[in-house]
């Protein structure tokens, strides 16, 4: 029945409920808090410029309310996957990322992934250029670690800790 939601407030609530649940286990475990807390929903503007400023680029594209990564396009001047090269073009990485969520035909090609995926019923969604959607997962941590950060840092997890 999740199709048929339309008070969006669940999604907060379910997702607080977990995230109260890791900070209670980093408690008992002794870990330090984190000094920042982001939250994806807290960052939708700059999710969105980021993405815009992608196509401008050339490096995205926008397919069908979604905008998809262009790896070949981006492939061209820089190296992609510099720091794993073995992952390079590999779909099956790709797969299972994206998953179900993956696309039905709307990439130019199998190695591109979604930035901004067009929302489907029953899913958040926030309005944007390309209609309402949500972040792909992607795009996130860039859009936040670069508010946070700046431009320039020296590590990132690329999202080994999921």
């Amino acid at each position: 029945e999740g199709h048929t939601v339309t008070d969006h407030s669940i999604f907060r609530d379910h997702a607080a409920r977990y995230e109260q649940e890791f900070l209670d286990d980093l408690k008992s475990l002794g870990i330090r808090m984190p000094s920042v807390l982001t939250r994806v929903s807290e960052y939708i503007e700059e999710i969105v410029e980021f993405v815009q400023t992608l196509i401008k680029k050339g490096m995205a594209y926008e397919s069908n309310g979604s905008v998809y990564f262009n790896v070949a396009q981006f492939s061209t001047c820089h190296q992609y996957c510099k720091l794993r090269p073995e992952c390079a073009m590999n779909t099956k990485l790709g797969e299972e990322g994206e998953g179900a969520l993956g696309s039905s035909g709307e990439k130019k090609s199998q190695s591109d992934f979604a930035l901004w995926k067009k929302s489907k019923k029953g899913e958040p969604q926030w309005d944007s250029p390309w209609g309402y959607g949500r972040p792909g997962w992607h795009i996130e941590c860039s859009a936040m670690s670069g508010e946070l950060l700046g431009n320039n840092f020296d590590i990132h997890g690329g999202g080994s800790d999921l």
